[in-house]
C-alpha cells in the first residue's frame, strides 16, 4: 500500500512538473513571438521611412538634372551670342554656379535599415546525400 502511494504522488509531481515545463515552454514562446512581431514591424517602419528618403532623392535628382539641362541650354544660347571671350568665359561659370546649386538641393543618399538578427530564417545545413 505505501508503494502504491509513493508511486501515485510520484506520478503526481512528475505530472506537476511537466505541465510547469510545459506553461513555462508556452510563455516563453509567446514571449519570442510578441518579440518577433515588434521586431518585424519596427523593420518595416524602418523600411517604409527608407523607401520614402529614396523615393524624395530620387524626386529631387529629377528636378535637379531638369535644372541643370535648362542652365545647360542658356548657357549655351549665351556662348553662341558672346561676342568676346569673356562673355564665354561668364556664360561658363553662370552654368557651373548653376550646375553646383543644383546638385546641392539632391538629399544624400539613404542608409538602408538592417534587418534584426530575429528575423533572419536560418537555412538548415545541407548535409550530402547518402
Amino acid at each position: 500500500m505505501k508503494n502504491s502511494r509513493t508511486a501515485v504522488a510520484a506520478l503526481l509531481i512528475a505530472g506537476f512538473a511537466l505541465t510547469s515545463t510545459t506553461a513555462s515552454f508556452a510563455a516563453e514562446t509567446a514571449a519570442t513571438k510578441a518579440e518577433h512581431v515588434a521586431a518585424r514591424t519596427a523593420f518595416q517602419a524602418q523600411m517604409n521611412t527608407f523607401k520614402a528618403a529614396a523615393e524624395a532623392r530620387h524626386t529631387a535628382a529629377d528636378a535637379a538634372h531638369a535644372t541643370i539641362d535648362a542652365a545647360r541650354a542658356a548657357a549655351k544660347a549665351a556662348k553662341a551670342a558672346a561676342t568676346t571671350a569673356d562673355q564665354k568665359a561668364a556664360a561658363k561659370a553662370a552654368f557651373e554656379a548653376a550646375k553646383a546649386a543644383a546638385k546641392a538641393t539632391v538629399p544624400a543618399k539613404p542608409v538602408k535599415p538592417v534587418k534584426p538578427a530575429i528575423l533572419v530564417k536560418t537555412k538548415p545545413a545541407v548535409t550530402p546525400g547518402s
